[in-house]
């Protein structure tokens, strides 16, 4: 993780107030799976809670995204903490964020969601190569039991992820980014998710929850929604208290 992206976390830490004496928050550096994908980094924010669940959240592609999501996190951590032992979040670097910037380009919008999609796939198996392989003092992360929290496109990562990865369970998205609404869900009938939507999000519109909906149920998916009537294109705080920390 770049210098600078290291001194942004800390800002949005300090600014938060975040307890170090209950908390432990460092920074985990994942070696390159993939050249072309460069680095992949993790934020562990560890509580005090050795029997919980361990939480694998997913932002959006953009630092941006990353350190506005950790911020919701860490404001409603109190509605969480007593459920999960450690939070792993994921920063995808620069190069996956110019990289998927660049998808589709010059190609008809029905071919390039395709590829848009291809990509999320590619780097969901990514991301389940990082659980399963080495990540920390030469140890294996090895999650077992997770449950996964995915926003934007990272939602439609979240949502590649759980079709192949059976130790996840339950999921939870926020306005996830996908093009098949769900559909490579339907080997995963006993997964529970929970999607959540703000009605003012400027980015994927709020209409587009029925089709996602729609979709799980018809497949015989178990979906729990929380609707909210402001938060933008951002997770909820109170989508931690109603669903993810339940």
């Amino acid at each position: 993780m770049s210098t600078k992206q290291m001194l942004a976390i800390k800002e949005v830490m300090d600014k938060l107030n975040i307890d170090g004496s209950k908390y432990s928050v460092s920074m985990i550096s994942h070696p390159t799976i993939e050249e072309k994908h460069g680095e992949i980094n993790l934020i562990e924010y560890s509580l005090n809670n050795k029997d919980g669940q361990d939480l694998f959240v997913m932002p959006g592609y953009s630092f941006k995204s990353f350190t506005t999501m950790f911020g919701k996190l860490v404001e409603g951590i109190k509605y969480i903490e007593n459920k999960y032992r450690n939070i792993y979040m994921i920063n995808w670097g620069d190069k996956i964020k110019a990289d998927s910037e660049k998808l589709g380009e010059g190609l008809p919008e029905t071919e390039a969601r395709v590829i848009r999609e291809q990509f999320s796939e590619n780097l969901a198996k990514i991301i389940d190569k990082c659980i399963r392989g080495p990540l920390k003092d030469d140890n294996k992360l090895d999650l077992k039991r997770f449950a996964v929290l995915g926003k934007s496109i990272g939602g439609g990562v979240s949502i590649f992820l759980a079709s192949m990865n059976y130790e996840i369970n339950p999921l939870y998205l926020c306005c996830p980014g996908t093009n098949n609404k769900g559909a490579v869900l339907v080997n995963r009938p006993e997964l529970a998710i929970f999607l959540s939507w703000n009605k003012d999000d400027d980015k994927i519109p709020y209409e587009v929850n029925n089709e996602i909906l729609d979709q799980l149920k018809s497949q015989g998916n178990k979906v729990v929604f929380s609707s909210y009537d402001v938060g933008g294109h951002e997770l909820n705080v109170q989508f931690l208290a109603d669903a993810v920390g339940k």
